[in-house]
């Protein structure tokens, strides 16, 4: 067997595990346009969001979340387009909390 014959989740390394939680969408570079995107499903390494942001493939994103978790990680994956929102996938590259002040 190839690895070609595998299912997309008998490929992945860690479970996703489904959400629902809103967030911030920011691209590096002065200027960049902030946007906001839904987490449909997480897990250690990626997750998948929906969101009408117009993104590409291998681009780098800047995440935060509500708890103060902000994500670096790329863009892997860009699906069509369905109802004005299309589905990403994301590889993460980092994973930490902002400072409290």
């Amino acid at each position: 067997m190839t690895d070609k014959t595998f299912s997309t989740a008998e490929q992945r390394l860690h479970p996703r595990t489904p959400l629902g939680v809103s967030f911030d969408i920011r691209q590096p570079g002065d200027g960049a346009a902030r946007c906001r995107g839904v987490i449909s499903d997480l897990s250690r390494t990626g997750m998948t969001f929906k969101s009408d942001a117009l993104l590409e493939e291998g681009m780098t994103l800047h995440l935060k979340l509500p708890s103060s978790l902000e994500i670096r990680g790329e863009v892997r994956h860009v699906g069509a387009p369905v109802s004005g929102q299309r589905r990403y996938g994301v590889r993460f590259h980092k994973i930490g909390f902002l400072p409290t002040h």
